[in-house]
């Protein structure tokens, strides 16, 4: 991913090994407390991408404008990281209905007080992001103090919820209902291991597709030309109705797809909740079921970044988005273990340049050096200069020899001539 201009000051240090591997022990201690949660941080991010392919220049040159150099992609989990900090934002990424009226009925209620739930939500933070590009627009009021005490946020992070957000509308049990706790209750036979439906479509089909076709998984599938028909549809659609008629249809088709495709087996058509579900032991899904079930899900990945284009598209492209603001306003637990992660990587920089400044100056007045030095020079130089003197002929330092000696013979008698 793109950093920042620190971020490349620091790779471009001699930074030790020591820091990759603590950062990536962090990334995924992160990873493994909100995967949970909604659609996994690889599968945003791939919604992201998506989104990132659909996206024109203006939008694209806003995005990273707002986002300190990011795209979708990069920014496409931050709403759980939200959630990890505040845990009670998490209702936002839920539009859990109500079995009474009839489970999977034409007749549906969702469970949504003060306007905390999935579908609102969306409404909220792309009309809050509108409304300050100057465009006047009637979207539901959320009083956050009612999920996520002294939460504010920027038009940056207006963004970003919505980005997750329109993602969450197309994790189908994001969409589901409350006597099976959202596919929670429900409990199926994946790859040998009993886990629930909710994580099935959560997590699971994205980690099997990942780590067992990785070529595929990076290998360009997340491009709305996949899906090109849904998107030109979506976009006359979106013209045609408007924004919150399109999230409602968005919203019905979402847990039209959850009704009849999640809560039943692939294979067998039996229904794995409601009223009409077979008690007993959890329900096997074999090979023929998850090559269905994951057909289906990169479909609605790759729907979700079509949309999520769409009302970026629609956000940014507006004149008025030149007044949103940069930066957050939004301090997450992933920002403070970043910015410790950094203090010391910083010190560690430090620590470093001081070592190698001692090391580079300490080697000028290195004692033990020099009286090597000293030792060799006495019985070097004495030997150059006699050979470029007087040759390498021996009977040359025969004669001197000699002459050295006769010159230390008997000195002459006192009393004898001083002068002749």
């Amino acid at each position: 991913r793109k950093g920042a201009a620190r971020n490349a000051q620091f790779w471009a240090s001699d930074a030790p090994m020591w820091h990759m591997r603590h950062m990536w022990a962090w990334v995924l201690a992160f990873c493994l407390a909100w995967c949970a949660t909604a659609f996994d941080i690889e599968a945003h991010d791939a919604i992201g991408q998506t989104a990132a392919s659909a996206m024109d220049q203006e939008a694209t040159r806003q995005i990273k404008r707002m986002m300190g150099g990011q795209d979708a992609s990069d920014v496409a989990g931050w709403g759980h990281q939200v959630d990890d900090t505040y845990p009670d934002m998490a209702r936002l990424h839920f539009q859990v209905h109500d079995d009474a009226p009839g489970f999977c009925g034409e007749t549906r209620t969702a469970k949504c007080e003060d306007n905390i739930c999935l579908l609102q939500s969306i409404k909220h933070f792309y009309g809050k992001v509108l409304s300050d590009e100057g465009r006047r627009i009637d979207f539901p009021e959320i009083d956050y103090s009612k999920v996520a005490k002294g939460i504010k946020f920027s038009d940056a992070d207006f963004l970003k919820m919505l980005i997750n957000l329109v993602g969450d509308l197309h994790q189908p049990l994001h969409v589901g209902y409350a006597n099976d706790n959202s596919g929670r209750k429900i409990l199926v036979k994946f790859r040998g291991e009993t886990m629930s439906l909710y994580d099935v479509w959560d997590h699971a089909i994205s980690e099997v597709v990942r780590t067992q076709e990785s070529n595929f998984w990076l290998g360009g599938w997340t491009h709305v030309r996949a899906v090109s028909s849904e998107w030109e549809k979506d976009k006359a659609k979106w013209k045609e109705d408007g924004p919150f008629k399109s999230f409602d249809r968005w919203l019905n088709e979402a847990v039209e797809f959850t009704c009849s495709k999640a809560y039943v087996h692939p294979i067998t058509g039996k229904k794995l909740a409601g009223p009409n579900a077979e008690n007993g032991p959890p329900v096997e899904i074999g090979e023929d079921a998850y090559q269905e079930w994951r057909q289906l899900w990169l479909r609605q990945i790759l729907i979700a970044g079509e949309r999520t284009a769409i009302v970026l598209n629609d956000i940014l492209d507006n004149k008025g988005a030149t007044r949103l603001a940069t930066g957050s306003k939004v301090q997450t637990k992933a920002d403070e273990e970043r910015k410790k992660e950094e203090a010391e990587w910083e010190k560690e920089r430090i620590q470093r340049q001081k070592e190698r400044r001692s090391r580079t100056s300490s080697s000028f007045i290195n004692p033990s050096a020099f009286i090597t030095n000293l030792i060799i020079a006495v019985f070097t130089v004495p030997i150059f200069l006699l050979v470029a003197n007087h040759g390498l002929n021996p009977q040359t330092y025969a004669g001197l020899i000699r002459s050295i000696l006769e010159s230390e013979g008997p000195a002459p008698k006192s009393g004898g001539k001083r002068f002749e």
